[in-house]
């Protein structure tokens, strides 16, 4: 059985990146108690690409802890 060690959840914001500005949703925080999670999205929670990201049936993004692991190394 997995374990949810964290909710991370975020608005899209415009920020500059390679001389341009840029539409993201990729900063997500952790938040503190139970969020609903819809079709579309988690309440809070937010893409900058809708064409590429989110939608119907992908809400949620499930990343496990051993990549984040591998990435911290």
């Amino acid at each position: 059985m997995a374990t949810l060690l964290s909710l991370n959840a975020g608005m899209p914001k415009d920020v500059s990146w390679q001389g341009r500005t840029v539409h993201t949703g990729a900063w997500k925080a952790p938040v503190q108690g139970p969020r609903m999670v819809r079709r579309l999205n988690i309440d809070g929670d937010g893409q900058g690409d809708l064409a590429g990201h989110g939608g119907k049936m992908r809400a949620v993004l499930v990343y496990q802890l051993q990549s984040y692991q591998y990435w911290q190394k």
